[in-house]
């Protein structure tokens, strides 16, 4: 037996032991999230193997693509060979063609996955199908660590890609994660499938394409397996935090005092005597059960929140999404601010300026720090400008009447930014409390939403200056 036949089986030998374990009851109706990349014809085919090989002899496949559209007759001929393989394995496909806006608050590989994970949904829903299979291999992984990593982040960030997720109607699995894309090529070679190539991989211009092919060559140098060591380390990590994340429930449902829609109430003195790893969790999940998965809490939220229990007198401090942290005797609230409650003024509702470096406070325990250099954060809370095109110095001020920027996504294009409120689905009266970072040619950054077009530091920029919004009591 050869190399590549050796790594064909051990391909097959991985994911038939997965299914073993549950992660693919032996009934299960899998939607195959199908791009026409390696990984995900490798998925496909695996799958088809082990139902004809009849180790899940009742398992139904349905072919999911999506074509976005963005890389013109590439990504049609991408949907004809996907629909050729769905021909070729006699399992039927499903095409979604979405309308991608790039004016769209998030990041466009965001909006594509949601519509992506959105559609897949769906299809469960309209098939009555219980599972979505994604082709996720031990070097995306990896890549999702090494992101996260660069990030800063945590424990569950460090976690990476789960290997199953729940969805309203089924799961999610991802039964190729600790297989390297290596073993994914060889057994395609072994199976002679063939396989589309996108394009935009290629560019550099995404971080996540920059680790690949910059980044992971390099630590291939001191550890040949980094890959597959990154994607032990994670599911080591995620075990972990999945005993973590339990403890935190039974720990928040210990201290809770009430929970309503849009009004969680919280033992602040109880919450003192956990150890910080489980008070940073019961915050967050708090914060989750309140809002959902429209607040994504970073550290600094969580700190903020922490750092606000010990605040003798009362006060409140104020989140993103309309989070309001109070405190009533021993209570800490969490609430959202109804639409109708009208907010007080900001402190800097006339112009203010904004030193570099320096910082504006902005009151309702948020600040605005500006510091020369580049950051590798970029968020709805952080923005990189360049500080010679924005030419002159920068304030801070609320909105005015015929106030209009070049947000980001729009190649250039103005927008009144009473229109950009309106959709981005800011209440009239919450309008005048998001400051705005100006400069002598117009409006720099929407702060917490949207940079102007215009002032963006690139590569090349000399004085690149970042400004970050910061939660502190």
């Amino acid at each position: 037996m050869n190399l590549t036949t050796m790594r064909h089986h051990l391909v097959f030998r991985h994911v038939a032991e997965m299914a073993s374990r549950g992660l693919i009851p032996g009934n299960a109706r899998a939607v195959v999230a199908v791009s026409g990349g390696p990984d995900s014809i490798c998925l496909l085919s695996v799958l088809d193997e082990l139902r004809r090989s009849r180790r899940l002899p009742d398992l139904a496949l349905h072919i999911a693509h999506v074509n976005y559209g963005l890389r013109g007759a590439e990504s049609d001929a991408d949907e004809g060979f996907v629909r050729d393989m769905g021909v070729r394995f006699d399992i039927p496909v499903s095409c979604e063609r979405p309308t991608i806006s790039r004016m769209h608050s998030v990041s466009l590989q965001e909006h594509a996955r949601a519509i992506r994970y959105a559609f897949f949904d769906r299809l469960c829903r309209d098939l009555h199908f219980n599972l979505v299979a994604t082709g996720h291999t031990a070097d995306d992984q990896a890549e999702t660590v090494l992101l996260w990593l660069l990030h800063g982040a945590g424990a569950d960030g460090l976690s990476g890609i789960p290997v199953m997720r729940d969805l309203p109607d089924g799961r999610i699995i991802r039964p190729l994660l600790q297989v390297p894309r290596e073993q994914v090529l060889d057994y395609l070679a072994s199976r002679h499938l063939s396989y589309r190539v996108d394009s935009s991989n290629a560019t550099v211009q995404y971080r996540r394409n920059r680790i690949r092919h910059e980044l992971l060559p390099l630590l291939k140098s001191y550890n040949p397996r980094i890959v597959e060591g990154l994607a032990r380390s994670a599911a080591v990590l995620a075990a972990d935090t999945g005993f973590l994340k339990e403890a935190s429930r039974e720990a928040l449902n210990a201290i809770l005092i009430q929970s309503d829609p849009g009004r969680v109430v919280l033992d602040s003195r109880r919450l003192g005597d956990y150890p910080v790893a489980l008070k940073r969790r019961i915050i967050r999940h708090a914060l989750g059960v309140l809002c959902t998965d429209k607040l994504r809490p970073s550290l600094r939220h969580v700190e903020a929140v922490l750092a606000f229990c010990g605040v003798a007198k009362q006060a409140s401090l104020c989140l993103p999404e309309r989070v309001r942290v109070s405190r009533r005797g021993v209570e800490l609230i969490l609430s959202i601010d109804a639409e109708e409650v009208r907010c007080d003024p900001p402190v800097w509702t006339q112009e203010v300026p904004l030193p570099v470096p320096g910082s504006v406070h902005l009151g309702e325990g948020q600040r605005l720090l500006a510091v020369n250099g580049r950051s590798s954060l970029l968020n709805r809370e952080t923005a990189v400008i360049d500080l010679d095109r924005v030419g002159g110095p920068l304030t801070v001020r609320a909105w005015q009447p015929g106030d209009w920027f070049c947000p980001t996504g729009l190649r250039g294009h103005h927008k009144k930014l009473h229109d950009y409120f309106i959709d981005e689905k800011i209440p009239r009266n919450l309008r005048k409390t998001i400051p705005l970072v100006s400069g002598p040619h117009g409006i720099v950054w929407v702060v917490g939403y949207r940079t102007d077009q215009r002032f963006i530091a690139r590569d090349v920029s000399s004085h690149p200056v970042t400004l970050r919004l910061e939660y502190e009591v």
